[in-house]
């Protein structure tokens, strides 16, 4: 298979990488303002307090007893 040629590089190929390259600074431009803007308008919602750590009782290894077995009777036999 032979090597393809290189593309030519004419004054009009040049002229329309110029106005690609404009065109698509000019778009990231109106994304980065509609970015900002956005950001000005509609501020991060600021996250809530941290919750402290429920101490765990060497009893109850989940934190608290559950309600409904906590009243069963102990039968000692």
């Amino acid at each position: 298979m032979a090597d393809p040629t290189p593309p030519r590089v004419t004054p009009e190929y040049l002229k329309l990488l110029a106005e690609d390259l404009d065109r698509r600074i000019e778009r990231l431009e109106q994304l980065a303002d509609a970015s900002r803007l956005r950001r000005a308008l509609y501020p991060a919602p600021e996250p809530p307090p941290a919750r402290r750590p429920r101490r765990l009782s060497r009893q109850h290894p989940g934190g608290q007893p559950h309600p409904w077995r906590t009243a069963r009777s102990r039968r000692r036999s």
